[in-house]
């Protein structure tokens, strides 16, 4: 679900609860009320597992949730305000033998007005934080930078979106957490020289055990991630130049704070730390 654009899941949400009222109401010529409520219920017990599933992140849930809701709600108001109410009597002259039509009550409609504005500025925030404003707004909107340089109002930083199984593993990584305490190995980490963007760099790493001896024939694996751009993360592979001395070269792009994780794996055992880093500015 996290692959499908934002407003072509709530259209398509919008229209098929949409097509559903239509078809209890004025089809199965359910009332309005409860034509309402079945659409909701189904367009929400659809929607609701698929987000469990395919987890979006709680904002977009909110938004769709919403959205839904209030669809169906809207959609119920409206027809039940167009239903007057049947004569008991016999009908007198001129007057209709279907009652008289309502217009819509200011109270409803402003709820109802409140969650659309709500839920489309929303999307309006969601769609600027996970894809920047595009070229021509910028350009129409926004001044001039004075470096010259194209602006970029993304912010696709790392943030995932796999809650669910990230909680499905947490007792394993605690045991995982415990186990490495345990070891108690050491893994000491140094670049050959200062790293600068675009240009190459040597990373090395020593890994001793908890008695000091050399950990060899380990794979060491090191994953540089950019907190503001995870487009930009590398991983590259370390290798062993002596017993316990392992060394790689990667070349860094980008300027600024980079976090380093580190996976030693020797058989079964695994030993993975977290470290930062700084790049300087290339030349």
């Amino acid at each position: 679900m996290e692959n499908v654009g934002l407003l072509w899941s709530l259209g398509g949400g919008v229209g098929a609860s949409l097509l559903l009222f239509f078809v209890l109401y004025r089809v199965l010529r359910l009332g309005s009320r409860l034509a309402a409520l079945l659409t909701a219920l189904v367009a929400l017990g659809v929607y609701i597992p698929l987000a469990l599933l395919y987890w979006p992140g709680i904002d977009v849930f909110a938004i769709h949730f919403a959205f839904l809701a209030m669809t169906a709600y809207g959609l119920g108001i409206i027809t039940s305000r167009q239903q007057g109410p049947q004569p008991s009597g016999v009908a007198g002259a001129g007057t209709p033998a279907s009652g008289r039509r309502h217009g819509l009550h200011w109270a409803p409609a402003t709820i109802v007005g409140f969650f659309l504005v709500l839920a489309v500025v929303d999307s309006i925030i969601i769609t600027l934080a996970s894809q920047g404003a595009s070229s021509d707004f910028m350009a129409r909107f926004l001044p001039e930078p004075r470096s010259g340089r194209v602006p970029s109002s993304a912010f696709p930083g790392a943030v995932p979106h796999d809650f669910h199984e990230k909680y499905a593993q947490f007792n394993q990584h605690l045991l995982q957490l415990e186990a490495q305490r345990e070891r108690g190995w050491q893994v000491k980490g140094s670049w050959e020289r200062e790293p600068m963007a675009g240009q190459e760099a040597v990373l090395q790493l020593q890994v001793a055990d908890a008695e000091g001896r050399m950990v060899h024939d380990a794979e060491v694996q090191a994953r540089f991630l950019r907190p503001s751009d995870q487009r930009q993360d590398q991983a590259m592979a370390l290798a062993e130049q002596q017993p316990g001395l392992y060394q790689g070269r990667v070349t860094l792009n980008a300027p600024g704070n980079w976090t380093v994780v580190i996976t030693v794996m020797r058989g079964q055992e695994t030993h993975e730390i977290k470290a930062g880093t700084r790049i300087g500015i290339g030349s």
